[in-house]
């Protein structure tokens, strides 16, 4: 099945805001390393815009990763085990969401960590 470009886009942005936030690096900063405004970075993180691919190498070496490393969204990224990154990708997949939904969702997680204790 054929990843739509909008969607592989959003997969993209939630990637590169993940990891940017487990640097603990605000969007201004990483602007400001890969030389484009707030808003482009902002708008990459939600999926809004596409990148060249200078651009994303210039985004993955200011996050210490590879473009790979970005892009490998589809599959299990070999980080996929930091809370921090997972966290962030939760979120992200989330924001949006009916409150209602997301209630649901943090029950299931719950439960599901009581499971595997």
């Amino acid at each position: 099945m054929r990843i739509k470009d909008d969607e592989m886009l959003r997969e993209l942005g939630i990637e590169i805001r993940s990891r940017r936030k487990a640097l603990r690096m605000t969007q201004e900063k990483l602007a400001d390393e890969v030389g484009v405004t707030f808003k482009h970075v902002s708008d990459i993180e939600r999926g809004r815009t596409s990148l060249s691919a200078i651009l994303l190498v210039r985004i993955a070496t200011a996050l210490k990763v590879t473009p790979n490393d970005l892009l490998n969204f589809g599959e299990a990224a070999k980080d996929s085990h930091d809370p921090r990154i997972l966290s962030e990708k939760l979120l992200g997949l989330l924001k949006g969401k009916p409150k209602l939904q997301v209630e649901l969702i943090r029950r299931l997680v719950e439960e599901v960590a009581k499971l595997l204790k």
